[in-house]
């Protein structure tokens, strides 16, 4: 055959896998989707941090900003053109290796740019066969993230269902969303896809690559659900109030309770704002909370809710930080006045109580602690009904924290009682040590911070639950301790007292906690 009509030989498909014998991540994701990767334990390394699906990226995404490993890249963008110039198991190895063994959000968006800059310029077919086989058959996600890349930097819509498809799994949502926006000739609609199919940080990723969206189904969809996730809605709800126009919607003749809802939670994570933007980020925030407050105003039976943002609301307007030239013109004083008077009313309702003792009842976590959190607003005291959740499931029970809030001089003794009758010490006091205390296994160690961190308001008591976190594994529980016993008398202490602060100084492996007993050793004052 002639040499002009001979099929280009170039090639991965014969190339003994780098990964050896370990399955595709990929085909696990087609059967499990979002479950752990088979690649899980590789991953997390020897970090004592267990980070959900897709936590690590958006963090660094979110919070380190961008990165620069300029080094990291030109060692991979040699690599690539060495497979690409010549495929066998020798450079496929050294990419490999180099891909796996990192952070891929780490040098990306420089090794892309360095990809697509190269002189002479890479062969964009070669490219996007190395992503797709990256992506498809690799046993370890940092090389599937890689391959996306790839994929948008050179790939085609034929590769956006299987970028939704891997999506599915937060790990590689990011990367999923980014590839897509590239490759996809209408993006909004496969992004949205994706966006329903993820809840946290994939939620966050794919919802933030839709604020530009004029697509009226997605505009609702954004204000009554795209803005929920599990990690925080603060993150997306100021872009779905401006996507979704909230200030609109709400001012309709018929507003659902589906949109209603979804206001209400989009203004109390405005109202929050940080870790994103905040109320004063939304330039119609004010036309937003007017439509909203009367939507309320005008329904004497909504949630409870409707009652915590309102009380949000509330305290918002009445507080006089930030009502200056830096707060958007049409927070106008007539306007701030009115509305202000208005949450007075809604939050005086007398069915709120009653709607408050009904949830402090409820078995749904979601219900109890809406109307735990109404009851602080009311000044309703509930530690009765936290000490029973507590007696109910004393290592698990979320209450301790409310309790020790609500516990006074007259109830610390009852409390301290409990806890020391139920905590198992022998489990706690394994000695110092370096561990967070997160996760299955750490119940007792969760439950024995939760009253530490209030014991420093009650000098002279607790010393049998100080003393269990003195000689705790977890770091938190120790400092704990140190904080309660610093608000000792140094006149109280007690021999033991002395003796267990020498001998669990002694073995501390901490340097910030050895520096801090040593401190309380030597009657410093504690920072």
């Amino acid at each position: 055959m002639s040499p002009f009509f001979k099929r280009s030989t170039w090639s991965l498909d014969a190339l003994p896998p780098p990964w050896g014998s370990e399955g595709s991540i990929y085909e696990h994701v087609k059967l499990h989707g979002s479950d752990p990767l088979p690649d899980e334990a590789p991953a997390q390394g020897e970090s004592k941090i267990k980070w959900i699906a897709g936590a690590w990226d958006g963090v660094l995404s979110h919070h380190v900003g961008s990165t620069d490993a300029p080094q990291r890249a030109f060692d991979i963008a040699i690599a690539v053109r060495d497979l690409l110039q010549r495929p066998d198991a020798n450079t496929m190895t050294t990419l490999y290796r180099l891909v796996v063994n990192e952070a891929v959000l780490l040098y990306i968006d420089t090794l892309l740019h360095q990809l697509a800059e190269s002189e002479p310029p890479l062969d964009r077919g070669h490219l996007l066969e190395l992503g797709r086989y990256l992506v498809t058959r690799s046993a370890h996600r940092e090389a599937v993230k890689f391959g996306m890349a790839l994929i948008g930097l050179a790939g085609t819509a034929q590769d956006v269902e299987t970028l939704k498809l891997i999506g599915r799994n937060e790990e590689f949502t990011l990367y999923a969303a980014n590839a897509i926006t590239n490759v996809a000739p209408e993006p909004e609609q496969p992004l949205w896809d994706l966006a329903k199919s993820v809840r946290n940080w994939g939620r966050i990723e794919t919802v933030e690559r839709l604020r530009e969206t004029q697509n009226p189904e997605i505009q609702a969809w954004m204000i009554r659900e795209g803005f929920r996730n599990g990690v925080m809605y603060e993150y997306l709800a100021c872009i779905c109030a401006r996507a979704g126009r909230l200030h609109e919607a709400l001012k309709r003749q018929s507003v659902d309770d589906a949109l209603l809802d979804g206001a209400a939670d989009i203004i109390c994570a405005l109202l929050s704002g940080e870790p994103a933007e905040g109320i004063d980020d939304y330039a119609h925030a004010a036309d937003a909370c007017e439509a909203y407050i009367n939507c309320v105003w005008s329904r004497p039976d909504l949630a409870l809710k409707h009652f915590l943002a309102i009380a949000d609301l509330r305290w918002f307007l009445s507080h006089a930080e930030g009502w200056d030239e830096a707060r958007s013109s049409s927070w106008t004083e007539t306007r701030r006045k009115t509305l202000q008077a208005l949450c007075d009313d809604v939050f005086g309702r007398e069915t709120w109580r009653q709607q408050v003792m009904s949830a402090l009842s409820a078995t749904d976590e979601r219900t109890f602690h809406e109307g735990d959190a109404a009851a602080k607003w009311l000044s309703i005291d509930t530690w009765e009904v936290h000490f029973i959740r507590v007696k109910a499931d004393p290592l698990r029970s979320s209450s301790w924290y409310s309790l020790m809030q609500q516990t006074d001089e007259r109830r610390i003794d009852t409390v301290l009682q409990f806890a020391e009758s139920v905590l198992p010490f022998e489990q706690i006091e394994s000695g110092p040590g370096d561990e967070m205390g997160l996760g299955p296994g750490f119940e007792a160690h969760q439950a024995l911070d939760r009253v530490l961190q209030d014991l420093r308001r009650f000098p002279n008591r607790g010393w049998r639950l100080i003393k269990a976190g003195l000689r705790s594994p977890v770091v938190r529980n120790r400092n704990m301790a140190i904080n309660a016993l610093s608000a000792w008398p140094r006149e109280s202490w007690d021999p033991e007292t002395n003796s267990v602060l020498l001998a669990v100084h002694e073995l501390e492996p901490n340097d910030d906690v050895k520096r801090r007993l040593q401190d309380l050793l030597e009657g410093k004052p504690m920072a």
